[in-house]
């Protein structure tokens, strides 16, 4: 596939995914997170990132007893109560039904899930991106969802956070696991970036 026909590929599946109507999709301010998310996707390095990211996501959320994951690929998010509107995002696994399991550390199990991403984003790769800020936005809203009525302290929320990502570090050391993080990597790439899987099945 030409450079020209693998960026239209990769535009198409971001406007796809994206389900905006033509007006919003031709919007120039979302023309330009497309263009800017476009210039990542088009990176095979940067594609590598970003599912060992979410790769150390579901390694981690299936040890916290998770089975069921929602792929979602890169797209263009529309919120007409933001100043600007549109925002990228890039590739994401979500946690799908999930049943709480018995114990007492099960919340800390969830912790390390979200902290994964980030913590093998730095370790596995050349790069200084973790890209966790909305896993822990995401952790956050995890974590006061389970005391409805019941004035959070956020330090207790700091506190599992950094142990959960002193955890994986401390896992990461293990050449077992990063072997398995990477092959999860390769495993989840067509999920994660749906035109890989039509180029594997042209003619």
């Amino acid at each position: 596939m030409t450079t020209a026909k693998h960026e239209a590929a990769v535009r198409l599946s971001v406007q796809e995914a994206s389900q905006l109507s033509s007006e919003l999709w031709n919007d120039p301010r979302c023309q330009g997170e497309a263009d800017g998310l476009v210039r990542l996707l088009v990176q095979p390095a940067m594609l590598e990132l970003f599912a060992i990211h979410e790769a150390g996501h579901e390694i981690y959320y299936r040890r916290a007893a998770c089975t069921a994951f929602i792929f979602d690929s890169p797209r263009i998010i529309y919120n007409e109560k933001e100043k600007n509107p549109f925002t990228e995002q890039r590739a994401r696994i979500r946690i799908g039904n999930w049943v709480q399991p018995e114990g007492d550390d099960w919340l800390q199990k969830l912790a390390r899930g979200y902290a994964a991403g980030g913590r093998c984003s730095l370790r596995l790769t050349t790069t200084d991106y973790g890209g966790d800020t909305l896993d822990r936005e995401h952790f956050d809203e995890l974590y006061i969802g389970c005391y409805p009525g019941v004035a959070v302290d956020k330090k207790d929320i700091d506190k599992m956070w950094s142990a959960a990502q002193r955890d994986v570090n401390r896992d990461l050391d293990d050449k077992g696991l990063q072997a398995q993080v990477r092959a999860k990597a390769q495993e989840i790439m067509p999920q994660l970036f749906p035109w890989l899987g039509a180029q594997d099945n042209r003619p």
